[in-house]
Order: structure tokens, then sequence, then C-alpha cells
């Protein structure tokens, strides 16, 4: 059984019956990953992939447009942004890209498309940089650095795009709680299906319980870090690998066949440019706060017996 890859959802008592959502909480969520993300603007949203629809939108995309996604993309890229835009994985002929900076790598272009940054598991570090290549819309994924059930959130320098983030977040309170619930049930307490995953690209609006849910994980951010940090210490990663801005969940490891039956393989662009990819197979090593000290230290003997460091 492989470790995942990002945190497991925290345990949370779902509020049935609520609905309205405390503006105050919102603001105080926002403002706290404004501060720790060194961004102007901050918008909560429901999910990473609501903040990524959204951002397209903005710029009036519509099924006659081309957007590009990397290869082996995540199937909510697929759902998600399929549902507004045709989709490629090829560098031939595209109307914008999304950057995806997939296990706290940073990633660039010289592209002069529209793009969207999609920094959906980075913790930041000392010198994180929002938006680096879009110039105005970077993504976070809430679940995959907080551990919370759903959310994420959009950072922004653009007051235009803010505002109209803002108004989305109580358009369909009603759509909100819903698909909240079916995520709780789904998510925390194992006895739902998949049935909100579609659902989810529409969903745009904020909800009492999601919103409540995330507040209460924040203090995660702070414990996921620091948890990350004290690891990279513990087994002395090589800092040439390390990223320059932001943190990862996971380590990452040249491939071996036999180290594969315990650690997962994941294709990976070896290559920082999206214009000049380079996938190469590696074993993935998560060291967030849901991996216990037990389940590290295990993991530290399987690689030190087949010696990747």
């Amino acid at each position: 059984m492989f470790l995942p890859i990002w945190p497991k959802p925290q345990k949370y008592s779902f509020k049935k019956n609520k609905y309205k959502v405390n503006k105050k909480v919102v603001e105080k969520i926002e403002h706290f990953f404004c501060k720790n993300y060194n961004s102007k603007y901050c918008a909560l949203m429901p999910s990473a992939r609501s903040g990524i629809v959204l951002s397209f939108i903005y710029k009036k995309f519509n099924r006659s447009k081309i957007i590009r996604i990397p290869r082996w993309s995540s199937n909510c890229l697929y759902t998600s942004l399929g549902s507004i835009s045709d989709l490629t994985c090829s560098n031939y002929k595209f109307n914008a890209a999304l950057v995806v900076h997939a296990l706290g790598r940073s990633q660039y272009t010289k592209s002069k498309t529209i793009l969207v940054d999609d920094s959906s598991d980075s913790l930041p570090n000392n010198n994180f940089t929002p938006y680096i290549n879009s110039k105005f819309s970077d993504i976070i994924s809430l679940p995959k650095i907080i551990g919370s059930y759903c959310g994420g959130i959009v950072l922004t320098n653009n007051k235009l795009f803010f505002k109209f983030l803002k108004s989305y977040q109580m358009k369909n309170v009603t759509l909100a709680s819903e698909q909240s619930f079916k995520k709780y049930q789904c998510n925390v307490i194992k006895k739902g299906n998949f049935e909100w995953f579609y659902n989810e690209s529409f969903n745009f609006s904020l909800d009492y319980n999601s919103c409540e849910n995330i507040y209460q994980n924040l203090d995660n951010f702070y414990i996921n870090k620091e948890t990350i940090l004290k690891r990279l210490q513990t087994i002395n990663y090589n800092e040439k690998k390390l990223d320059k801005y932001r943190i990862g969940p996971c380590l990452i490891f040249n491939y071996n066949n036999i180290s594969s039956k315990f650690f997962e393989t994941r294709h990976v662009n070896a290559s920082k440019f999206i214009d000049n990819e380079n996938y190469l197979k590696k074993l993935i090593f998560p060291i967030h706060l849901s991996i216990t000290d037990s389940e590290f230290n295990k993991r530290i003997d399987d690689f030190k017996k087949n010696k990747l460091f």
C-alpha cells in the first residue's frame, strides 16, 4: 500500500441545516493566505478547480478556444476545463496554458498566451512569488496543504479579477451546501460516492460547513510546513534538488525497479520549462503531516536498503 501523496481529510463534525456563510470567517481565511503567500488579494473558493475555471472564464474563454494542460494530468482538470474549452497536451497550437507546479516544483514558460498558475500543493518558502507566469492568477488546493475536505484559494494582484471572484461566492449557496455534504460523506466519513465530482466543475459558491472546516484547519498550514522541513533535515536531502520558491508534500527520487514496489511511481517533467518537457519515471516519497513518524521511518529504512540515499 502506497502512502497518500497529499494529507488526509481531518475529522470534522458536519452541521446540518447550516447554510449561511460567516463572512468574517471568509475574510479571516483570505487574509491568512494573502499574508502567507505574499499576495495582494486572495479569494476563497469551494475548490481549486473552480478557481481555475473562473480564471479562464474571466479571460472570456469558450469552447472555440484551446487550453494546454500537462501530460498525465488528473481527471479533475479534464472534467473542469473540458466543460468550458477544448484541451490539448501538445505544444502545437493553443490559446492558453495552465502551468502546473506539481509536487512543489516550479515550472516556467516563454509562451505569450494567456496563462494561469496552478500551485495546488505548494507551501511557500521565504522566497515564494505568486502568479509567476500568469501575472494575475495562482491557485492553491486547501485539502492538499491543510487537510480540509474541500476548498481552494485564488491568489491575484488584479483588483477587478478579485471582485469578479468575490461576486461568485454567494451566488448559489444551495448547490454549494449540497456539494459540501456529499464531499464530506465521501472524503471524511467514507460513506458516500463520487457523485459530487461532476458538479464540482460548476460549483463556484461557498457554504457554511466548508468555510468552518477550512477555518478549523488553518493551523495545519504551519504544522504541515514544519513537519516537511523537519523531515528534510532528518534525511539530509540534497539541497540542490529543493525548489527555491516552494515546498512540496513529497520527495522525488530516481526510478528504481525494486523500490517501485514500496513507492508510488509518477511521470515528472525533469525540465523546469513546459515548452521543453522531459517526462521521466520518478519515485514519490510523501513526507507531509498525515504521514506518521513510524511510516516515515519505515520508508527511510526501505530507501537505505535500496541505496537511494
